[in-house]
């Protein structure tokens, strides 16, 4: 805590899952592309032609399930080959829309210090990060499944966007490998992964907030949960942070999904559940989530709610953050609202 410029210096993490890019983009990509979850995959990618050329059944109700036992079982590579390009194509494919997205105000949403990982192949939060940098800082972005605008140079260990170069080689990056679902994942087998997963592992030790966003934790994910879990229980200020979940199911069935995270020795660890991104700590104080919570709980002196604004314009949205960014840029977090009134 920076007691002098009212800022907390702990990171917000946040975690998006699948169902995270479905309330982004509800329509779809910025040309009506349909975006899958792994119930419908099959159908959205049109795979159903694949499947029947190598003898399997056309319906798959969980698509997850279904490629865990074809990795598994070890036959059919070839099928595995095409179900794999086929999922690489479709979601390199998409565009971001022109306008503001959720994606664009959950970047701008936190700072330098936080963390935003993802589980998604979609492109979608790499574009959003391409187009927002030029006005400050963006928060760490970390993909733990891979993603396809994601590439890397294995030889020196770098990353970037997929049409660079890696700056020790200057050959240009190679797509990141895409980590489908499998009952024993191992995450340490790929070396961009596993530096992934350390980076999230790393920021859960010291994170004040946390936000889970349309991750509901799949039952054959075990070792994700674990990895997660591990370095959470090890966070010194965890019976003073918080965990926020961002999901339509019920509050006993998030609640029991994500029990173990939410058990403190005190059993009074403090926690929420929202149905809609734009009631979360971060859209109901912008760049301020961490501070807010802890000017209150630690000072006794709570921030004003400052609302994103609800602007299809990306500038405005830009022109709406400035006073915040001046503040942090002099040091001095007053909480206060902008000179913008928020639009509903």
């Amino acid at each position: 805590m920076d007691v002098k410029g009212n800022a907390c210096l702990a990171p917000h993490v946040v975690v998006l899952g699948a169902g995270a890019t479905l309330a982004a983009f509800p329509n779809g990509d910025r040309n009506g592309k349909r975006l899958p979850l792994m119930r419908n995959l099959v159908e959205v990618l049109g795979l159903e032609p694949t499947l029947k050329k190598y003898g399997f059944k056309t319906t798959v109700p969980d698509f997850e399930l279904f490629y865990d036992d074809l990795v598994m079982s070890g036959r059919n590579p070839l099928l595995m080959e095409e179900i794999e390009r086929s999922i690489h194509d479709y979601f390199a494919d998409l565009k971001l829309p022109a306008e503001a997205t959720l994606y664009d105000y959950l970047l701008l949403s936190l700072r330098e210090k936080d963390l935003i990982a993802t589980f998604n192949w979609d492109p979608f939060l790499a574009q959003a990060y391409r187009r927002n940098p030029h006005l400050v800082k963006l928060p760490r972005v970390v993909f733990l499944h891979g993603n396809v605008d994601v590439g890397v140079c294995r030889d020196h260990f770098q990353k970037g966007w997929l049409h660079q170069s890696c700056p020790v080689c200057k050959r240009q990056f190679e797509p990141s490998r895409l980590l489908h679902p499998v009952r024993q994942k191992d995450y340490n087998t790929d070396g961009f992964i596993k530096n992934e997963w350390e980076v999230l592992r790393e920021f859960l030790t010291d994170a004040y907030f946390v936000t889970v966003f349309g991750y509901s934790v799949p039952a054959t994910d075990v070792e994700a949960k674990k990895l997660m879990l591990e370095r959470w229980r090890d966070n010194p200020i965890r019976w003073l942070a918080e965990i926020e979940i961002v999901d339509l199911k019920s509050r006993g069935e998030l609640e029991a999904t994500w029990r173990e995270f939410l058990d403190t020795p005190d059993k009074k660890h403090q926690h929420s559940i929202a149905q809609d991104i734009f009631d979360t700590q971060a859209f109901r104080y912008p760049r301020r989530s961490c501070d807010a919570i802890a000017m209150a709980n630690l000072q006794q002196a709570p921030f004003s709610e400052n609302a994103f604004p609800r602007v299809p314009d990306l500038r405005e949205l830009h022109d709406w953050l400035k006073p915040l960014i001046k503040e942090e840029d002099d040091n001095c977090f007053s909480g206060k609202r902008t000179k913008m009134n928020p639009i509903h």
